[in-house]
This record gives C-alpha cells, sequence and structure tokens, in this order.
C-alpha cells in the first residue's frame, strides 16, 4: 500500500473540500478551500462509497445509486463487511501515513 497526502498543486494547502456528484457514476471533485483551485477528480467504483456515521439508509442508497440490488439478508451482510473493512482499511491507512510522514505531516 503506498499512502499519500494530498496536496494543492497551485498553492501547495491541505485545505482541500471533497465534492461528491452523484448521477451515473460517483465522482468526487477536490477542490482547494485556500485558492479555489481544481485539484482532482475520482471515479468511485460500484459500491466504493461509503460514509462512517451515517445509517444503514445512507448505505442502501449509495447501493441504489450503482444499482446494486440484492436480497435484504446479502445487503445488511454487505453492510457489516464494508463498515468492518472501512475502519481496517482507514486504521491501516493512518498507520502507514505515520511511517512515511512520522509527526511532520504536510
Amino acid at each position: 500500500m503506498q499512502v499519500h497526502i494530498q496536496k494543492c498543486q497551485n498553492c501547495s494547502s491541505t485545505n482541500l473540500r471533497n465534492i461528491i456528484a452523484r448521477d451515473d457514476a460517483q465522482r468526487v471533485f477536490v477542490q482547494c478551500q485556500d485558492c479555489g483551485h481544481f485539484v482532482a477528480r475520482y471515479v468511485l467504483a460500484p459500491g466504493g462509497y461509503f460514509h462512517e456515521g451515517r445509517d444503514y439508509e445512507s448505505f442502501l442508497r449509495t447501493r441504489m445509486l450503482d444499482r446494486g440490488y440484492s436480497s435484504g439478508r446479502d445487503l445488511k451482510s454487505l453492510y457489516k463487511e464494508v463498515s468492518e473493512s472501512a475502519k481496517e482499511g482507514f486504521e491501516e491507512t493512518l498507520k502507514r501515513t505515520k511511517e512515511k510522514y512520522g509527526d511532520e505531516l504536510p
């Protein structure tokens, strides 16, 4: 796993805003909050968006946008798996980030 702290290419700020656009695809546009510069765009894979702290209904809306229909039992099981995987991935990413940057985060 490689980790990278994203910065604005224009002013080097890490003060960034994610703007989620949901239509046929789920895209994230990244904007610098200091200079307003467009930084990046990401296209999320189907089922790729998980929002910690949101409820099961939020997860279902994401699945519906991805046209990911399953049985209720399958969806509940998938929600639990995604929730646990997201938390584990976040912790691993933080660990790798600390290894790469130490206490001197950009």
